[in-house]
């Protein structure tokens, strides 16, 4: 964790916090704009082919993080933790660099496929570059919730203590479902 658990926070916590949340954010803004700009290749792709392959990539997705097919099929991420070296100097520019590497969805462990498939949203929805941006804003900042929970909440609320644990299959299977559902509405 980048925060230690204390009763109170200094100001120090923020601006670790505020780098944190502009690292993922700028992680997240860098992927969905690098995707956005390779889907003009399926704007001559029908709606109904695109939500089709949507569909289809997302069961396959799912098969693969979570499913049967995990064990021989594995998706495009890296199993290591992201190293001590990057936080060394500043524990703010630190924390800063953390978080565009996490924002970017490649550099460590991802325990959803539900980044898989909001990418693949991307890719196939042809979105405006407006509503691509607020997909990778969105992103980043989700990336960076458990931290501002663990900041601002915590403290106040002991039933968030759970929310910052690693998911379990049930809450995986369902961020899943629904970034499916809305990435259809998209298409």
């Amino acid at each position: 964790m980048l925060l230690p658990h204390e009763r109170r926070r200094s100001n120090f916590d923020y601006k670790i916090l505020i780098a944190y949340l502009l690292g993922t954010t700028s992680g997240a803004l860098l992927t969905t704009v690098v995707v956005w700009v390779l889907s003009g290749f399926v704007e001559p792709l029908g709606e109904a082919l695109r939500a089709t392959v949507l569909t289809a990539g997302a069961v396959c997705i799912v098969l693969c993080k979570q499913g049967p097919l995990a064990r021989f099929v594995s998706l495009p991420e890296s199993r290591r933790q992201i190293p001590a070296e990057v936080f060394g100097g500043s524990l703010v520019r630190g924390a800063y660099r953390f978080g565009l590497e996490l924002g970017t969805g490649v550099r460590t462990y991802v325990p959803s496929s539900a980044p898989y498939i909001l990418l693949l949203a991307v890719f196939l929805a042809r979105l405006t570059l407006a509503d691509a941006l607020l997909v990778g804003l969105g992103f980043g900042v989700g990336r960076a919730f458990p931290l501002i929970i663990q900041l601002t909440a915590a403290r106040r609320l002991r039933a968030a203590n759970p929310m910052l644990r690693q998911p379990n299959a049930a809450a995986s299977a369902t961020a899943a479902l629904l970034t499916l559902a809305g990435a259809l509405i998209l298409v």
